[in-house]
């Protein structure tokens, strides 16, 4: 039993040192080496996501400033002195730390900037911590903005944000800026592994692991997520107690519901979710969880040493391959793409069951890809005997389903460009296809009105207009819509009618070029 005087892990193991501070080793070089060699900014802002050790790294220097047992800045603070002690229980008073998330007005900056203006009480520097920078109002930075442009030479600045973004660029600007990055999970795992150890509770790696995943890059969220587990467990904290009180999902339920995705089990599929639904699963979580799956099968797909990035068991990795063998990596893609779209419905959904339901029965039934190689064997032994240039035998649209009808193959079987995109073909409209033919030139009307008919049509249009007679199929081929011309039509009517022709002739003319470039192109891949 603790007594009163107990304090969470977080707070317990905050870095009171340089060399403590654990995945910004680059950040704290530059900082320790700017104390030693005495090249202090006037203005510093340090962002990152919670966490990371924004306002630890601040109070670090503010200490490294301010140590009494020398008499210059240093990157070792004792953390004995009055002032090292004072800094770190936040009651020193040349180090004002100010939350900007509570104190937002111009009025909190005012007073600041007055306090500025005057010599440390005690120590060589005063130092403003403003934690959460981003929260001030536009007048509140305008007011901070001349002091951190000219400061007074006792004064140094020290800004905390999650959003540097939101910062003015003009207060930016006039800071050193420090990202901190997201700390990796390897980093986040032995600092874990170094707590437990000392506070006597034992956790397996595997355990540790996944608090470092549920983390996400916040060692101050791993180690509160550990103090949970220990209140919780004990001295002694298995896997499934892990698993059970962060809330993440049993991993056999993903490799469950994958299988049935890739054996297209639609009814497998409703009565896995039931069994979800009954036993209290959050689907929300399963949701994203699977996500995470589909990302892992990906990895191991098509990295030979996939631990390195997943840090999972060997077990694991090996039922990931397994299951990884199912499916194309395109399908896969897609299938992250698809969830990906259908996961914030689920969160949002009145009734997540049949939003989840739905996604996963469109993942089972979502068309799997075809290698191109296999597509380009196939389009060269449907395309073979001559058949690319469309000069075959009549064909109509109920043939599209049938091998031996290249224009619906490939249509349906080629994925790639396609420089005829817009046309379709005349099996797409149940129309007959007939033999191409040549395309006339576009006929032109005088101002005058007259017919003026061109290349070798000339002379048969002339003959018909002068007799009034229509012009015979012997004389330009078999042609319905010639046969169906009215003799007693004004040349003009009748002129539009060969010219829909021309139009006709000039579509069927593009579609076949559209197939034989096609092909073309496909057989030089």
């Amino acid at each position: 039993m603790t007594d009163g005087n107990y304090q969470v892990l977080a707070r317990k193991w905050r870095p009171q040192k340089f060399d403590q501070v654990v995945g910004q080793s680059a950040i704290v070089q530059t900082l320790s080496n700017a104390l030693d060699q005495g090249r202090v900014a006037h203005a510093y802002c340090f962002s990152g996501i919670q966490g990371v050790g924004k306002t630890t790294i601040a109070r670090l220097v503010a200490k490294g400033l301010n140590c009494s047992k020398t008499d210059v800045p240093t990157s070792e603070p004792c953390g004995e002195c009055t002032a090292c002690v004072e800094i770190e229980e936040s009651r020193n008073l040349d180090v004002v730390e100010l939350d900007a998330a509570s104190q937002t007005g111009v009025d909190s900056i005012r007073q600041l900037n007055e306090v500025a203006r005057y010599t440390p009480l005690r120590d060589r520097y005063r130092v403003f911590i403003i934690d959460e920078t981003h929260m001030l109002s536009t007048n509140a930075f305008n007011a901070l903005l001349k002091t951190l442009e000219e400061p007074p030479p006792h004064v140094v600045f020290m800004l905390a944000t999650t959003e540097p973004h939101k910062i003015l660029p003009t207060v930016l600007s006039r800071c050193q800026h420090y990202p901190l990055g997201r700390i990796s999970q390897a980093e986040i795992t032995g600092q874990l592994q170094r707590i437990a150890s000392v506070e006597n509770v034992s956790v397996s790696d595997d355990g540790l692991a996944i608090v470092a995943i549920a983390a996400d890059g916040s060692l101050r969220d791993a180690q509160s997520l550990l103090d949970k587990l220990i209140a919780f467990g004990g001295d002694q904290v298995d896997d499934e107690t892990v698993a059970s009180l962060l809330g993440m999902v049993d991993r056999e339920l993903l490799f469950g519901a994958t299988k049935l995705v890739a054996e297209q089990d639609l009814a497998g599929i409703l009565k896995f979710v039931n069994k979800m639904v009954e036993q209290g699963t959050d689907l929300h979580q399963f949701a994203l969880d699977l996500l995470g799956h589909l990302r892992a099968l990906l990895v191991v797909a098509t990295i030979e040493k996939a631990g390195e990035i997943l840090h999972l068991p060997e077990d694991d990795l090996a039922r990931l391959r397994e299951q990884a063998a199912m499916f194309k990596i395109d399908d896969l893609d897609r299938a992250f793409a698809l969830l990906s779209g259908s996961e914030y419905k689920i969160k949002q959904s009145e009734v997540p069951r049949y939003q989840l339901e739905m996604v996963l029965c469109r993942l089972a039934r979502m068309p799997r890809l075809e290698p191109i190689e296999e597509l380009v064997s196939q389009l060269r032994s449907e395309s073979g005997g001559g058949s690319s240039g469309g000069s075959g035998p009549q064909q109509t649209g109920k043939q599209e389903s049938n091998e031996g009808d290249d224009s619906a193959s490939i249509s349906q079987k080629v994925d790639g460009p396609n420089r005829n995109a817009g046309f379709t073909t005349p099996a797409d409209r149940g129309l007959a296809v007939a033999p191409p033919v040549a395309r006339p030139s576009p006929v032109e009307t005088p101002p005058s009105g007259e017919v003026k008919p061109s290349n070798g049509t000339e002379s048969i249009l002339k003959s018909s207009s002068e007799s009034g007679n229509v012009v015979s199929a012997d004389a330009v081929g078999h042609d319905p819509v010639a046969e169906n011309l009215n003799p007693k039509d004004p040349p003009r009517e009748r002129n539009d009618q060969l010219w829909e022709r021309a139009q006709g002739e000039a579509m069927v003319k593009n579609f076949v070029d559209a197939l034989r470039g096609t092909l073309t192109d496909v057989e030089d891949v």
